[in-house]
């Protein structure tokens, strides 16, 4: 039976992760029914939906499980019935929920919240068991290029809109901002307490911290898996700059924290190919390193506001008076509160919006443009599923880090595909610590190929590691 047409809909769902913006119901409808569904959503439902169909046909649901269960490692199948059991056991804490609201209503809720979670799991899923041999690491890179290449060409239009408002752009606007769940904003960069005529590129994603952590995702397979083809480094290039028009402190930071563990990982596993444009003596080569960095200090000290602006960008971000700031303030300190009134299963996967005006300070109810977030997703899952969730997802990263550090050390593009890999989700991760808007499906697709890279680059029965 052809199949090709399952793969080339899981195919056009990773060109598609950046069209978060894009709201397929009301686009499709002109009805605005809060669901958020996304184009990459729906490319990978036909898929998920041709899969059960001709696997039921084929094979019989009892045998396509068995081929499931050969696809993905026991402990991996732990790992995600673990998170799932999490999910189910924070219902206990829908009774905490707030007065005014009725059973039914919060149970509607928590059920909305679940189908969500089950669709992300579905974006770990296709990639950790599709994505296996040369040809489909390559595929997956160069379709994960072609929406990073839409970005490129959007983000152009939009800083060139910025400056000479039109009609088209503004049409464009009405498609590729049509997501209620994705809010629009952070056109124009704020910085020492002013508005700059500078704008912030958020291509397709509506925020630029959206953009940002799609991109903290892309880059790392481009600059070294080595899958993308050879316009990669040009693509890389431009990546980057994107990510410096992005102004998000939180996407910098992500990216600073990915180079400083490229960086030691180059010098450490692979320092002979590092070594190699350093003079051969070491004295020499610690005089090359210390006038390189000071020559950058220099720069920085000397240069305009051209090159100061992203120094004092970072700075903001421990700012007492700027509101972004106190904004995740003020729903991180909700949530904490949240943790305290069921710290074991939590208040209920996706609860926290209903939770939050009654345990914030009054001053932080102005702190929310529209629908409150923890800013923080590792809190968000302490405080929405309590210490059980949180013990789970502890475990699951600890265990992802251990098989990365493992893996990584092999010389072969299994090992440089678990680099990759790991070094994107790290990105993502560290991100996740100032927003959590978890539906957007690139957080997921980048653990669902670090589980594909660890799967593939794990050492055959008896074979030493």
């Amino acid at each position: 039976m052809n199949l090709s047409w399952i793969r080339f809909c899981y195919w056009l769902s990773l060109a598609l992760l950046p069209l978060a913006g894009v709201g397929v119901v009301r686009l499709s409808t002109g009805i605005d029914t809060g669901a958020g569904l996304q184009p990459s959503w729906a490319a990978l439902a036909v898929a998920t939906v041709g899969v059960l169909i001709t696997a039921g046909r084929r094979d019989g649901l009892r045998d396509s499980w068995r081929r499931l269960d050969r696809a993905l490692p026991r402990r991996w199948q732990l790992g995600f019935l673990l998170v799932a059991a999490s999910l189910v056991f924070s219902a206990a804490g829908l009774r905490v929920a707030p007065a005014p609201d009725s059973a039914a209503t919060v149970w509607s809720r928590y059920a909305r919240q679940m189908i969500q979670a089950a669709i992300m799991a579905c974006f770990v899923l296709w990639p950790a068991l599709v994505t296996r041999g040369e040809e489909r690491w390559r595929a997956t890179s160069r379709w994960m290029f072609f929406g990073l290449v839409f970005q490129l060409a959007y983000a152009m239009v939009q800083g060139i809109s910025f400056y000479f408002p039109n009609a088209i752009y503004s049409g464009l606007e009405q498609i590729f901002t049509s997501n209620p769940s994705i809010l629009s904003g952070s056109e124009q960069l704020y910085l020492g307490d002013v508005f700059r005529n500078i704008p912030r590129l958020r291509g397709t994603m509506c925020e630029p911290l959206y953009l940002g952590s799609f991109l903290v995702m892309v880059w790392p397979w481009l600059a070294w898996s080595g899958d993308a083809g050879r316009w990669r480094r040009v693509g890389l290039g431009l990546a980057l700059v994107l990510l410096l028009g992005t102004w998000s402190r939180g996407a910098w930071f992500a990216a600073i924290a990915q180079g400083f563990v490229t960086a030691g990982i180059w010098m450490i596993w692979r320092r002979e190919q590092f070594l190699r444009v350093l003079p051969r003596s070491w004295p020499l080569r610690w005089v090359v390193l210390g006038v390189a960095t000071v020559a950058v200090g220099v720069l920085f000290y000397l240069a305009g506001d051209a090159l100061r602006m992203p120094w004092e960008r970072l700075q903001q971000s421990f700012s007492r008076q700027d509101w972004s700031n106190l904004t995740r303030v003020y729903s991180m300190q909700a949530a904490w509160r949240a943790f305290l009134l069921s710290p074991i299963v939590g208040i209920g996967w996706g609860q926290f919006a209903w939770h939050f005006p009654l345990l914030v300070d009054p001053l932080g109810l102005q702190s929310q443009f529209d629908w409150p977030m923890v800013n923080n997703l590792p809190l968000q899952i302490l405080s929405e599923t309590g210490l059980v969730g949180g013990l789970v997802w502890f475990g699951i990263g600890i265990s992802l880090a251990i098989g990365t550090l493992r893996r990584a050390r092999r010389r072969d593009r299994a090992g440089e595909r678990v680099l990759a890999a790991g070094i994107s989700l790290l990105g993502v991760w560290v991100q996740l610590l100032s927003f959590s808007q978890y539906n957007l499906p690139h957080i997921w697709v980048a653990l669902g190929l670090l589980v594909a890279a660890l799967i593939e680059a794990a050492p055959a029965d008896g074979a030493p590691e």
